[in-house]
C-alpha cells in the first residue's frame, strides 16, 4: 500500500496530481481543510488536504486481446479493462483509514513544535511540579530539585525518599529563627512592629507582650503611634490593663523619646505602629521620623499568611529601605497554602520569627519552628 498526502488549493488539483502520481487506482482516504495559521503557518490562504492510497500490486482483472486477431476494423481497443472487481471489504477499508489518520497526526505533532512533549518530561520536571503545586515558587523549586538530584534517583519507585531529600534541603533554606533576644547586652531592647493595614500588628504585639510579661517574667512597657485608628488605641489599652502592662500614646514622633525614656527600666519596650498602605508615598519618612529617636530598634516585618506572594513581593519591595528585620506572619489559621513562607524567607533573606494561629492573646502564637513549617507546607502534598 502507497500512502501519499496532498497540500493543494482545490479539489481538481488534487485530482491532477494523485491521477499523475498514483494513477486512475487510486482511492481518497481522507480530505479537510487547512485554515490559515494551521499546520503550515506560512500559507496566507486556507489549503486542502487530500490522502490518497493505492495498492501496489493490484488484482488486475485486464484482458488482452492478442495482436494476432486484431483487424484494421476491429472496433476493440489493444486492451480492454473490465469493470475492476471489489478492492476491499468496508472494514478493511476503516482500518486502512485509522492508520492514515494516526499517521497524519503523527507527522502534525512532529510538524507543530508549540505542542507539548509529555513524553520528554523528566522525573525532576514532575518533582518540580509537585513543588510548585505547593505555592513555591519555580526557581527555588528549580533549585531544590537540582540539589535532591545530585544526592538520589528520582524516580516514583522511590517516591517517599525523593520527598524527605526535598523536605531537608527546604529545611535548610528556612535558615536561622530570630524571636526575641534573650541575651541583652543592655537594656531596654526595643522592638517595632511595622507592616500593611489589616495584618494584625497590634494583637501579634498584645501576644508577645503577655509571653515576656507572664511567661518570662519580664518588665515589659508599650508605646502605640497608632493614632490614626482609635480601635486601635483603645484595643491596646486593654490588652494593657489585662496584662498589667504600662501603655504610652504618642501623636507625634518627638515624643517617642519621652516615651522611651519614660521605659527606661524596663527589660522591653515594643513599638505599634499605624498601618499603612505599602504603596504610600509616607512610608520611609514615617519610619524615618520615629527611628530617629531611638539609638537601636529591631524590627517585626508582620505580614499575613493570606496574601498572594505578588502582593508580598510587592509590599516587601516597598520597606527595602530596611537593612534588617525579622519575618513574622499571621493569620496561619485562615490560609490554605504554606509554600509563601519559604518564598519570602528566600526572597529576603531575613530569618523568621512567629506565626499567629488565631485571634487568643496570649496563646495563639508560636515560634517559627522549622519542623512545623515544613508541615506546613507539605501536608497537603499525596
Amino acid at each position: 500500500m502507497k500512502v501519499k498526502r496532498y497540500l493543494v488549493h482545490d479539489m481538481n488539483e488534487a485530482m491532477i496530481k494523485i491521477k499523475s502520481e498514483l494513477g486512475m487506482d487510486a482511492v481518497i482516504l481522507n480530505t479537510r481543510k487547512i485554515k490559515k495559521g494551521g499546520l503550515f503557518k506560512f500559507f496566507s490562504k486556507p489549503l486542502l488536504e487530500v490522502v490518497a492510497a493505492i495498492d501496489e500490486q493490484p488484482i488486475s482483472t485486464t484482458k488482452q486481446v492478442p495482436i494476432a486477431a486484431r483487424t484494421e476494423h476491429s472496433e476493440v481497443p489493444p486492451v480492454i479493462r473490465e469493470a475492476p472487481a471489489p478492492n476491499k471489504s468496508e472494514l478493511e477499508m476503516s482500518e486502512l483509514k485509522d492508520m492514515v489518520a494516526a499517521l497524519i497526526k503523527k507527522v502534525e505533532s512532529i510538524e507543530n513544535k508549540t505542542e507539548p512533549a509529555t513524553e520528554t518530561e523528566t522525573p525532576s520536571d514532575r518533582y518540580i511540579e509537585v513543588l510548585k503545586e505547593l505555592e513555591i515558587q519555580a526557581p527555588i523549586a528549580k533549585k531544590i530539585i537540582e540539589i535532591v538530584q545530585r544526592q538520589i534517583n528520582l524516580s516514583e519507585k522511590n517516591h517517599d525518599t525523593v520527598m524527605n531529600a526535598i523536605k531537608v534541603i527546604a529545611r535548610e533554606y528556612l535558615g536561622d529563627i530570630k524571636t526575641i533576644d534573650t541575651d541583652m547586652p543592655g537594656k531596654p531592647s526595643v522592638y517595632m512592629f511595622l507592616g500593611p493595614t489589616g495584618v494584625g500588628k497590634t494583637t501579634t504585639l498584645a501576644k508577645i507582650a503577655a509571653r515576656l510579661a507572664l511567661v518570662d517574667n519580664k518588665q515589659v512597657g508599650l508605646i502605640t503611634a497608632d493614632t490614626y485608628r482609635i480601635a486601635a488605641v483603645e484595643q491596646l489599652k486593654t490588652y494593657s490593663e489585662i496584662l498589667g502592662i504600662p501603655l504610652e500614646v504618642i501623636y507625634e514622633a518627638d515624643e517617642l523619646d519621652t516615651a522611651v525614656k519614660h521605659f527606661k527600666d524596663k527589660d522591653y519596650i515594643l513599638i505599634d505602629t499605624a498601618g499603612r498602605s505599602h504603596k504610600s508615598k509616607e512610608l520611609k519618612s514615617d519610619y524615618d521620623e520615629l527611628v530617629h529617636y531611638l539609638d537601636d530598634v529591631n524590627i517585626f516585618l508582620v505580614l499575613s499568611m493570606t496574601t498572594s506572594y505578588k502582593d508580598l513581593k510587592s509590599i516587601i519591595d516597598s520597606y527595602q529601605f530596611l537593612e534588617q528585620y525579622r519575618l513574622l506572619f499571621t493569620k496561619l489559621d485562615e490560609a490554605n497554602s504554606f509554600g509563601n513562607i519559604l518564598n519570602t524567607r528566600v526572597l529576603t533573606g531575613q530569618p523568621l520569627s512567629y506565626f499567629t494561629i488565631g485571634q487568643s492573646v496570649p496563646d495563639d502564637i508560636e515560634v517559627a519552628d522549622k519542623e512545623r513549617i515544613i508541615q506546613y507546607i507539605f501536608e497537603t502534598e499525596s
